[in-house]
């Protein structure tokens, strides 16, 4: 099999790719985090433009609706040397892949829909993250089911989940209705890019959901770092009870002048005190000009976007000071 060179500029990163391996892949196994979420070609996270060269993918047909000179990085495979324009990918490699059996330590069920699930990787794995990092599990049919770490990164190797129940949701259901303390996890991770940056600018974070689960990690491991930043935390639902850990987000707010909360639901139940609509809709009202900020968003996927273009369009927010993160809600997780 004819082994190719795939870079990425402008980190000019070059590495190795076998013909029968997809670019992400490629990247993942060596430490490089090109963006990326389901890995599967649904949710077209990795859309990248290819600068020069060819790829191909299993069937031998593209991707409905890719761009000109675009390619999906989870499911291309280089048939030349490939150039791929990726200014997310660090000239750093990160965290080493690990994949392992973990045990489930405690599963606790906090809401009507949501689980916080902790486990145990062995600590003599090398298992390590960044906050803002997530795991995949890997089930016996070959997918994957991706989440994040919400604690602070731990030498002994233990792991907390938030994990929603999608309906009819394969996995997620077993988790919610099913999974107990010792069951056995096959994992691999971590994975992603979705981390603190090393600035002085002050911060907007943007979550929906259990996209609170990564804001949640960077918050337990940098809460001094964050605080003399300045941080506001919008956290969006549909009902109250979708903002399943109000209490530690309103403590973490109360104990400093440096971080605020403001939680917000699109269908609020009557009596509702506080703002309602669309999440990044309230982050637009409240700061206009975003010029000087960074924005760290979890979440779904179409709130990510329409973030993504209004604080671009219409609040002056750099582009290189956009981080983000998505979950695939498909009915299969």
């Amino acid at each position: 099999m004819a082994t190719f060179l795939v870079k990425f500029e402008p980190s000019n990163v070059e590495l190795p790719c076998d013909g029968d391996v997809t670019l992400l892949e490629t990247a993942l196994a060596a430490g490089y985090f090109p963006k990326h979420s389901c890995r599967r070609g649904e949710c077209r996270s990795c859309e990248t433009r290819i600068v020069s060269g060819e790829v191909r993918y299993e069937g031998g047909r593209a991707p409905d609706g890719l761009m000109a000179d675009h390619c999906l990085t989870c499911l291309a495979i280089p048939t030349s040397d490939v150039v791929l324009d990726a200014p997310e990918v660090s000239n750093v490699p990160g965290r080493r892949l690990v994949k392992a059996g973990a045990r489930v330590t405690s599963v606790d069920r906090i809401s009507d829909d949501v689980a916080v699930v902790r486990i145990q990787i062995p600590a003599g794995s090398g298992f390590d993250f960044d906050p803002g990092q997530y795991l995949d599990v890997l089930l016996r049919d070959g997918t994957r089911r991706s989440y994040s770490m919400a604690n602070a990164p731990a030498i002994d190797g233990h792991v907390e989940w938030h994990i929603r129940a999608i309906p009819d949701g394969r996995f997620s259901q077993h988790v919610y209705q099913q999974l107990k303390p010792r069951d056995l996890l096959r994992i691999e991770g971590p994975f992603g890019s979705f981390n603190l940056r090393d600035s002085a600018a002050p911060i907007i974070f943007l979550a929906s959901g259990t996209g609170y689960a990564p804001i949640a990690s960077m918050m337990r491991a940098h809460a001094d770092k964050i605080a003399r930043r300045s941080a506001t935390f919008y956290w969006g639902g549909r009902r109250e009870q979708d903002l399943y850990a109000t209490e530690e987000a309103v403590a973490w707010a109360s104990s400093t002048d440096g971080l605020r909360f403001v939680p917000v639901l699109s269908d609020p139940c009557e009596g509702w005190r506080g703002r309602t609509g669309f999440v990044h809709e309230a982050v637009q009202q409240d700061h206009p000009d975003l010029s000087r900020f960074e924005v760290y968003a979890c979440g779904n996927p179409l709130m990510i976007d329409a973030a993504r273009a209004i604080f671009r369009e219409e609040c002056e927010l750099k582009e290189a000071s956009f981080f983000s993160d998505s979950f695939v809600t498909a009915v299969t997780q």
